[in-house]
């Protein structure tokens, strides 16, 4: 009888980890980064406006791009420093759970974080931007 866990059991956690690991730390230090930007121009905006930014329809616009630029940021990563790994359906699901892990255990920590995160509006970015930059490498 045929394992039905052969796939996820032969997939390459280790890279997909180190790669989900490497891509929070980019985005991480791209966020903090840009929290020290909006606090120092902090003195000309109005109060309206940050409010504006964290929340409503900008605030979630923001953190839908910024988490699609974290999967696509993923999947470069991938094509660049972890060539080993083969890229189809089945390792861009699991870097997905990769990313998701690593993000969660980072809101764990005291980092301040203004755009990354992890939510169900910043999952649904990640997966748009991780799906649509590995487009190429998907095997049906």
């Amino acid at each position: 009888m045929r394992d039905p866990l052969w796939r996820v059991k032969s997939l390459p956690w280790i890279p997909l980890i180190q790669n989900a690991l490497l891509t929070v730390l980019l985005a991480t230090v791209l966020d903090i980064a840009l929290i020290f930007l909006l606090s120092a121009m902090l003195t000309v905006w109005s109060a309206g406006a940050t409010a504006l930014l964290q929340g409503g329809v900008v605030g979630l616009l923001l953190q839908v791009v910024a988490a699609g630029g974290i999967g696509a940021l993923a999947v470069e990563l991938m094509e660049r420093f972890f060539r080993v790994v083969r890229l189809d359906a089945a390792s861009l699901w699991a870097l997905v759970g990769c990313l998701a892990l690593v993000l969660w255990l980072k809101s764990l920590l005291p980092i301040p974080s203004f755009l990354v995160g992890i939510s169900y509006i910043q999952l649904v970015g990640m997966m748009l931007g991780l799906f649509s930059r590995g487009r190429s490498h998907w095997r049906w």
